[in-house]
Parts: C-alpha cells; sequence; structure tokens
C-alpha cells in the first residue's frame, strides 16, 4: 500500500511540471519581425518581445526589427510587444512544424492616443451680456479631464474700445482676476483648455459690459511704484484716472469740457495733458515743456468756459487753445525769475502768478489782465516758501500759502507753511491754517477753495518731507476746525 501512494505522488509531481509556460522539445521554430509606430511607420528601438508560454525575451533593433532564432518549441503562442509610454500590443502565432519561421509586424500606438480631451469650458461669470459690471472682477469657468490629467487654460478677452486682444497665458485655475477695466466698454471673452495631450478646446464667446463712468468730483494723487498717480473719488469708492506707468500729477476738472487735464512725465519731460473724465483719449497740449523750479511744484490754469490754458515754462508764462493750437506767449518775468504757479480768475479778466528764483525763494505773486498786463504785485520781499493759488468766485480774493517760518535751505524745507486769503478790497491777509488750528510740525499746502465757495480743501503733512499727505477741508462757518477728507492723498481738485 506505501508502495502504491509514493507512485501515485511522483506521478503527480510529473505532471504539475509539465504544465510550466516553458517549453522545451527538439522541434523548433523562428519568430522575426518588426515594429513600428503606426501614424509614422517609424522603427520603434527597445520595444520588449515576448511570448506565452515563455521562450525568450528580445528586444527591437533601431531598425525595428527582432528575432527569435529557433527557440521556439511546437505550439500555439502568444507574442507581446511592451515600450513604455506605448499601448502594449498582443498577437498569437503557432509553431506546428520543425525549423517553421513565423513572421510578426507589430504597428503600435501611444498611450496618449487613447488619452481623452478635456471638456468645453463652461464660463461661469460674469454671465453673458451682463451689464454694469464692475471695474474689477473675477472671470470663472469650469472644465474637467475623464483622464484626470492636470489642465492649463488660456484666456482671451477684447473689448469694442481698443480693439485690442489680451491673451492670458498658462493658467493653472478657473479664474483670473481683471483690475481696471474701461468704463463703459463691452468685453468678449473665451477659455481654452489644454491637458498637454490632445488638442486645445475652446469655449464659447461671451460678453459683459462695464458700468459707466460715475464721475466723480473729488480728485487727488497718491505715489504708487515711486510715481505720482491720479484717482477719483466719491470717499466712498475711489477709481484710477491714471495709471502708475507715467508719474501724472496736479489734476485739474473742467465741468464745462468735460475733461481732465494734468501733468505728466513724458520722454523725460513736463507736458500739459487733458484726457476723458475716465482717462481714456489722453491728448498732449502744451508743444513746449512745463519747466522751472522742481517739476512737482509747477501748476497751470484752465479757463472756466474750457477754451484755454495757461502755464509756466521757466520765465515764460504761455496760453494755448484747449486742442492744443494757438500757443503763444503772454507775459514774462522782467528779473528773469521763474514762473512756478498760474490761476486764473473765474470770470477770466485776471490772471495770478507766483515767481520765485532758480531755489524757490523771494517768492512775489503777481497780478496779470488776462492777456498778461502787469497790474499789481501784492506779496513780496518775505522769505520762505510760497505757493497755492486759488480765486474765489466773486474775485476779491485770492488764495495762496506762505511758510511764516521764513526758513530757507537748499532741501526747500518748509516748516510752518499755512494757507491764507488775501482780499483785494482792503489788502488784509487772513491765517486759517490759525484759525483752524493747524497741527505744530505739519505744513498746509496746495489749497483751493470748494465749488460753493464755503470753504477751503488742502493738503496737510508733516515738515520732516518723508511722512504721509492727506487731505482735509475747513468751512468758513466754522473756521476754527479742519476736517479728514482722505488719508494717504495730495494735490486735491474738488469740482
Amino acid at each position: 500500500m506505501k508502495t502504491i501512494h509514493f507512485i501515485y505522488l511522483f506521478s503527480l509531481i510529473l505532471l504539475l511540471g509539465c504544465s510550466e509556460d516553458l517549453i522545451d522539445g527538439n522541434e523548433k521554430g523562428t519568430l522575426y519581425g518588426t515594429v513600428r509606430l503606426e501614424l509614422t511607420h517609424e522603427p520603434l528601438v527597445n520595444v520588449k518581445i515576448t511570448t506565452t508560454p515563455s521562450t525568450l525575451t528580445v528586444y527591437s533593433d533601431e531598425d525595428g526589427n527582432f528575432e527569435i532564432l529557433e527557440a521556439i518549441p511546437m505550439g500555439d503562442y502568444s507574442v507581446m510587444a511592451e515600450l513604455n509610454g506605448y499601448v502594449t500590443e498582443v498577437k498569437a502565432f503557432s509553431i506546428t512544424q520543425y525549423d517553421q519561421t513565423v513572421s510578426i509586424d507589430f504597428e503600435m500606438i501611444t498611450d496618449e492616443t487613447l488619452n481623452r480631451p478635456p471638456s468645453t469650458p463652461e464660463l461661469i461669470s460674469p454671465e453673458n451680456l451682463s451689464v454694469d459690471q464692475p471695474n474689477d472682477l473675477v472671470l470663472q469657468w469650469s472644465s474637467t479631464d475623464p483622464d484626470g490629467d492636470s489642465l492649463t487654460y488660456r484666456v482671451l478677452l477684447s473689448d469694442n474700445l481698443s480693439n485690442n486682444q489680451i491673451e492670458f497665458e498658462d493658467l493653472v485655475y478657473d479664474t483670473l482676476a481683471l483690475n481696471n477695466l474701461h468704463f463703459g466698454a463691452t468685453y468678449t471673452w473665451q477659455v481654452v483648455a489644454s491637458d498637454g495631450i490632445n488638442d486645445e478646446v475652446f469655449s464659447s464667446s461671451s460678453q459683459f459690459t462695464v458700468r459707466q463712468n460715475p464721475e466723480y468730483r473729488y480728485h487727488f494723487v497718491q505715489i504708487e511704484n515711486g510715481n505720482y498717480m491720479i484717482r477719483s473719488t466719491n470717499l466712498d469708492e475711489t477709481i484710477n484716472i491714471t495709471n502708475s506707468a507715467y508719474s501724472s500729477w496736479r489734476p485739474h476738472k473742467n465741468n464745462v469740457a468735460n475733461k481732465i487735464a494734468f501733468l505728466q512725465t513724458i520722454a523725460g519731460q513736463t507736458h500739459l495733458m487733458t484726457a476723458d473724465l475716465n482717462g481714456e483719449n489722453k491728448q498732449q497740449i502744451s508743444q513746449v515743456p512745463l519747466n522751472g523750479f522742481r517739476s512737482n511744484y509747477l501748476d497751470f490754469a484752465w479757463h472756466k468756459d474750457g477754451s484755454k490754458f495757461i502755464f509756466p515754462s521757466f520765465d515764460v508764462l504761455y496760453m494755448v487753445n484747449s486742442d492744443g493750437t494757438g500757443q503763444h506767449q503772454i507775459y514774462q518775468t522782467p528779473d528773469g525769475h521763474f514762473i512756478t504757479k498760474c490761476a486764473w480768475s473765474y470770470d477770466g479778466s485776471k490772471i495770478a502768478i507766483v515767481t520765485n528764483d532758480i531755489y524757490g525763494y523771494q517768492a512775489k505773486i503777481h497780478i496779470l489782465s488776462s492777456t498778461g498786463a502787469h497790474i499789481e504785485t501784492i506779496f513780496e520781499n518775505q522769505n520762505g516758501a510760497v505757493g497755492g493759488l486759488d480765486w474765489n468766485i466773486t474775485g476779491d480774493k485770492l488764495l495762496f500759502t506762505h511758510d511764516v517760518s521764513g526758513y530757507q535751505d537748499n532741501e526747500y524745507r518748509q516748516l510752518d507753511t499755512r494757507v491764507l486769503i488775501y482780499n483785494f478790497s482792503d489788502s488784509s491777509i487772513e491765517d486759517f491754517s490759525q484759525l483752524s488750528e493747524k497741527p505744530t510740525g505739519t505744513i498746509d499746502i496746495d489749497p483751493t477753495f470748494t465749488p460753493d465757495d464755503s470753504g477751503i480743501i488742502f493738503t496737510n503733512t508733516s515738515n520732516d518731507l518723508i511722512s504721509t499727505h492727506s487731505i482735509y477741508m475747513i468751512e468758513f462757518d466754522e473756521p476754527e476746525s479742519r476736517e479728514l477728507i482722505l488719508f494717504d492723498a495730495q494735490m486735491p481738485d474738488y469740482k
């Protein structure tokens, strides 16, 4: 009985051994072939070739050829071609007789061939044909990839005012923040999705329209990226009129022309510019640059009817039409002093100017006729910086500033500059900085009358030359108090 069990176990071991994939026999054949890329038929090198049941493993050569030479016993087989980045191919063949040769050719495709493109981007926000959109908004869309590939996006954006198309590339999120969009412009946008494998997928186009310019009455200047930048506000919202690419300062709005004028640095020169109230359609008005004592102290004046300007260049005062034509000299200082400030009376009959030497001192305030004839000098022979200049509506008062400390140095530092009003009726001067209790160690500069002549709006800052500027207002019926209007702002214009 024990002998029978031993024979049975030995027979079972032999049977299991015969079930292994590896076949060995005397009658062996040969398998050869090529491996090429399906699209271009170019040969593929280093493709791994194996059979099932197992025989030999070989690799295709640089011409895409492979061969398993006289190593395949008779039987039925499958042969597999494998290469990283490509879809594995399997084919069947049989060796039925001694020394048989079988040829098999593979045409492989890349893994990417089976990859599916992302879904068509859906534009979510803003809604198509929406209106009254803010100047700063976020575009939002949605797209998915069925194979889980990472997506990148392009956004194509154009508007009906400039007719320029802007492209935002290599976006990895499905949102894009837009800033400082043009007032009243209609924008068209489209999103392009890519998985880096398939062709790009384009969304449909969508449109939105930005709100109209609210035309706020307060204009002021802030410093950004080292340049002056003009903004406007209703004290709740602030919008940009110019950008920080160029330094722009001294804003003046004209309600008749419905435009804004300002000074701007162009190719290293200071020029008088005008623009729409939203900053669009900018035009250079001055044909000669404004020059004199420190460009940031220079100022110009706009006739109330919007038809012409006056502006200084060294010791000369020029007049020019609001379209930039007809520029001509109307006044020249007899002592060669520079003209720094100028102001036109409300009725256009008189002009006030501030003159000073090359260091900003020995200042005088002159009154001229509308044609440039000298009428009188109302301020002279006092040390200290002088600035400002604005007429009241009736033309019997002139607003200006003076550093009453009389301090003078090469930095043009001002220690106790005050807002003063000259009364033509009796040649008296009122000190509204003193009445409103200007903080010690600060200066009041760049004053103008409010539109209804009920007060003064001006800039206050420390006399240390580096502190933040802020805009305040004094009401004539409460001259003992001053109200903060805007923090970190200067050169106010309120029309």
